[in-house]
């Protein structure tokens, strides 16, 4: 009887040891900067219109919409999306990106590389 209540102990600390370490490495994770951004375009609009990132980072757009958008400038184009297509953008270089979209120019946006 007593080995069985020693097993028994034994396993309920393991048990408890291993979920200790499990939550710890979680928080670690969450912490760390994200290096992708998403913007969604939706009611006509870029959401959020404007985005703050650092150089090397990537911004990626999905269309909500069920008409067909685009994001572009001097720089890049994302090409039209239709409804929830999305398209990809790596910024190397610092500098302000002030974007639209071609077929509705009055939607505009902003990505700020640091």
């Amino acid at each position: 009887m007593n080995r069985l209540k020693q097993l028994l102990i034994c396993i309920i600390i393991l048990t408890l040891m291993i979920s200790i370490i499990g939550c710890g490495a979680e928080k670690e994770e969450e912490s760390l900067p994200p290096d992708e951004y998403t913007v969604i375009i939706e009611d006509y609009a870029f959401q959020p219109a404007e985005i703050k990132i650092k150089s090397g980072e990537t911004v990626t757009w999905i269309n909500k919409d069920s008409v067909r958008h685009n994001a572009t400038d001097d720089t890049f184009d994302t090409g039209l999306l239709g409804k929830d297509k999305s398209a990809q953008q790596q910024f190397d270089e610092a500098g302000t990106y002030d974007y639209y979209c071609t077929p509705h120019p009055y939607m505009k946006g902003k990505v700020i590389v640091e």
